[in-house]
C-alpha cells in the first residue's frame, strides 16, 4: 500500500469511528420540494465527504446540466466544531460547476438561512469563502460545519463563526461553497472562482433560500487562502456568470496576486508545508503539472507531496517545517518549467480588469503573503481604469493579526455595497498605522460580537422582527 493511500484509510478510520459517536441531533428536518429537486432530509450519521454518497452524483448527471443546476439538496444540522448546534435553517446543495478546462465537475455549497420569513423583495446574499487549504475533502466547509464532524481542521470549523456572525447577524442569507471541489483544488483560482459563482446560482435557484434569483443583491467575501477564489471572481464574473447581481468583493491577505513570489517566500520558512500544499491542489487541475511532480521530484519531496494530500491546512502548513521544497525538484528551477509556469500564470490575478467593486486589504508586513504582489496587480487594475478598487494596506499588523484587523473594513464595505450605497468610484489605497483605532473597529465588534455570541449559545441568529 502506497503512503498516500494507507494515509488516508488510516485518517479516514478514525473519522468514521468518531463521527459515529458525536453524531448529534434528535430528529431529522422536514424534507421539502423545490423545482423537481426533492430536499432530502438532514443525515442520521455525519460521515466525511470521501464516504459520504451524497458528494458523489453519475457522470451522465453532470454531464447533462447546466452550470449552477442543482442535482440533489438536503436539510443538515449546522454546529460550531462539530458540537455546539447553531439555531439557523441549513441546507447543502450538490450542484453542477466546472473545472479549469471548462468541463463538468459537480461540488457542494452549504447555505445558512436566518431563522424566520426573509425581508419582502427577498434576502441578500453572502458568499463566505472559507481558507480550506488542504488536500483533503473532509477538510472542506460542508463537512466541517455540520453537527458531529469532527474538527480535525479547527481553523476551518472556527473561521465559520465570521459569517455567521457578520452575516446572518446582519439577517443575510450565507453560502459557503467547498470551492476545491472533489478533488481538493487547493490554489486552482480559475475553477474555485467558477465553483463560487456557480455555488451563488445554485443558491439563487433554491426556493427555501428565500432569496430573489439572480437579481438578488450578493457580495463576496474570504481572508487568505479564501481569496484565491473571493479575488479572481471579479475578473471573470462578466464572461462566466454575467447575470448575476454581485455588487463586491472584498478579500484580505491576497494569495494569487503572485503565487511565485509567495513559494519562494515560503520556502525553507516556517510555513513551507503551504507550498507543497498548493503544488499539490493546482496540480489535481493540469495533467502536465501532475506528470513533472511525479517525474521530476526526488523521493522526499514525494513523501512530502504525499502527505498533503491526507492532512487538513493546520497540520498541512506545520509539517516540514523549514524544509528546501524546491530543492526536491530535480534539474532545473521548478518555478520556470514550463508546465508549472503556464500553470501558475493561468490562476494568478492581473489577467483582466474586475468588473464589480473590489475591496482588497493586506498587511504591510504579512510574513506569509508579500504585499508586493497586491501592490503590483492594484497598481495594474488602476492603470487599466478599474470601475472601483478600494485598497487597505495596514503598517502594525501581519497575517495572523490581520484576520481580526481586516474584519471592520471588509463588514462595513460589505454592508455598504448590500444595502445599495454605491461603490466609491476609481481608485482608493491607504495605508494606516493601524486599523484599531479607527471608530469603525469598536462599531464593528460591536455589531460581529452579540450575534457570535448568541449563535454560541443556541440563540436564533439574524431572526427576523
Amino acid at each position: 500500500m502506497s503512503v498516500r493511500n494507507g494515509g488516508r484509510v488510516v485518517v479516514l478510520g478514525v473519522i468514521v469511528l468518531m463521527a459515529s459517536w458525536m453524531a448529534l441531533g434528535s430528529g431529522q428536518a422536514a424534507p421539502g420540494e423545490q423545482e423537481g429537486v426533492r430536499v432530502e432530509p438532514a443525515p442520521a450519521l455525519t460521515l466525511p465527504p470521501e464516504l459520504d454518497d451524497f458528494y458523489r452524483p453519475s457522470a451522465g448527471a453532470v454531464a447533462a446540466a447546466q452550470p449552477g443546476e442543482i442535482l440533489r439538496a438536503r436539510a443538515i444540522y449546522p454546529a460550531f466544531m462539530g458540537i455546539l448546534q447553531l439555531n439557523v435553517d441549513a441546507w447543502q446543495l450538490l450542484y453542477r460547476t466546472t473545472n479549469s478546462h471548462g468541463e463538468p465537475i459537480a461540488t457542494v455549497t452549504t447555505i445558512l438561512k436566518p431563522r424566520g420569513p426573509a425581508p419582502a423583495g427577498g434576502a441578500k446574499l453572502l458568499s463566505y469563502q472559507i481558507a480550506e487549504d488542504s488536500g483533503a475533502q473532509y477538510c472542506a466547509p460542508s463537512y466541517v460545519a455540520q453537527s458531529g464532524a469532527i474538527p480535525v481542521d479547527y481553523v476551518n470549523a472556527a473561521e465559520t463563526l465570521i459569517p455567521i456572525a457578520a452575516g446572518l447577524g446582519q439577517g443575510w442569507t450565507v453560502a459557503m461553497p467547498d470551492y476545491q471541489g472533489q478533488n481538493s483544488a487547493y490554489g486552482a483560482s480559475r475553477m474555485n472562482a467558477q465553483a463560487t459563482l456557480d455555488g451563488i446560482r445554485a443558491a439563487e435557484n433554491f426556493a427555501p433560500a428565500q432569496l430573489n434569483g439572480p437579481s438578488t443583491p450578493a457580495a463576496l467575501w474570504g481572508y487568505s487562502g479564501g481569496t484565491i477564489p473571493s479575488s479572481f471572481v471579479p475578473e471573470i464574473k462578466e464572461s462566466y456568470a454575467p447575470e448575476l447581481n454581485i455588487v463586491g468583493s472584498a478579500s484580505g491577505g491576497v494569495a494569487p496576486a503572485d503565487f511565485a513570489a509567495v513559494v519562494r517566500h515560503n520556502n525553507n520558512g516556517v510555513y513551507a508545508g503551504l507550498i507543497s500544499a498548493a503544488f499539490v491542489g493546482i496540480a489535481t487541475e493540469y495533467p502536465e503539472m501532475q506528470r513533472v511532480l511525479r517525474e521530476r521530484v526526488d523521493l522526499l519531496g514525494q513523501f512530502v507531496l504525499a502527505s498533503k494530500k491526507v492532512l487538513c491546512h493546520p497540520q498541512g502548513a506545520l509539517v516540514f517545517p523549514g524544509l528546501n521544497y524546491l530543492g526536491t525538484f530535480q534539474g532545473a528551477d521548478p518555478l520556470a518549467m514550463p508546465e508549472i509556469k503556464e500553470a501558475i500564470t493561468d490562476n494568478s490575478l492581473g489577467q483582466r480588469k474586475p468588473s464589480v467593486p473590489i475591496y482588497f486589504y493586506h498587511a504591510q508586513n504579512d510574513e506569509l503573503i508579500p504585499i508586493a504582489g497586491t501592490d503590483a496587480v492594484v497598481d495594474k487594475y488602476c492603470a487599466e481604469g478599474g470601475p472601483s478598487v478600494t485598497y487597505v494596506r495596514e503598517f502594525a499588523a501581519e497575517h495572523l493579526s490581520g484576520v481580526v484587523t481586516h474584519l471592520p473594513g471588509a463588514f462595513y464595505w460589505l454592508k455598504d455595497r448590500l444595502n445599495g450605497v454605491p461603490a466609491p468610484a476609481g481608485c482608493s489605497i491607504s495605508s494606516p498605522v493601524s486599523t484599531i483605532p479607527d471608530p469603525q473597529f469598536g462599531h464593528a465588534l460591536a455589531e460581529i460580537l452579540p450575534p457570535m455570541a448568541q449563535a454560541l449559545v443556541g440563540y436564533a441568529i439574524g431572526q427576523q422582527k
